[in-house]
């Protein structure tokens, strides 16, 4: 029994062993590979500060009163909400499933943002929360959202018929 015992926590040390041999073998295999495009990353680094300095330079041209501050630096092809990846849509659905009127998406995207804790969100964020609630909106139609199909739409869950709309 105590060979059986002692061999089993062995191979259990192995396994541990050998899978963090594996993991970090994959980490430096992922650092050479990103140290291989830090050459061509430090290259784009004047071109990208040049063109940086010439739409800043025009940018204060077409209205005096710009400062950077007015801008601030936004990752492209990244998830830009206050509001985590992939729940959006699902939060919207559910500020309409407790709603007592219906709701246009602007009002919808602001308590949904208000939710996550921005209670006074800039006008860019709101209509990128508003853009992404509204294609949920859309992909739901029929099914579980009803729309008042006018301008602006306002919507009321399926199951809040006797709710009317307010145009």
């Amino acid at each position: 029994m105590g060979m059986t015992n002692l061999q089993h926590s062995l191979e259990k040390l192995y396994s541990g062993l050998t899978g963090q041999l594996e993991g970090v073998r994959a980490n430096i295999a992922r650092i050479n590979r990103e140290m291989d495009k830090l050459p061509e990353l430090e290259a784009s680094l004047p071109e990208l500060e040049a063109s940086i300095a010439s739409t800043a330079m025009l940018l204060k041209r077409s209205n005096p009163e710009w400062t950077p501050d007015h801008t601030p630096p936004v990752r492209p092809w990244t998830h830009n909400l206050t509001v985590p990846f992939g729940t959006c849509g699902r939060r919207g659905m559910e500020v309409l499933r407790l709603a007592n009127k219906p709701m246009t998406g602007r009002q919808i995207a602001l308590q949904v943002l208000r939710e996550s804790g921005d209670e006074n969100p800039n006008p860019k964020l709101i209509q990128r929360t508003l853009n992404a609630i509204d294609a949920s909106l859309r992909k739901h139609r029929g099914h579980t959202v009803e729309s008042s199909g006018k301008y602006p739409a306002q919507w009321r869950t399926v199951a809040k018929t006797d709710i009317e709309f307010d145009i």
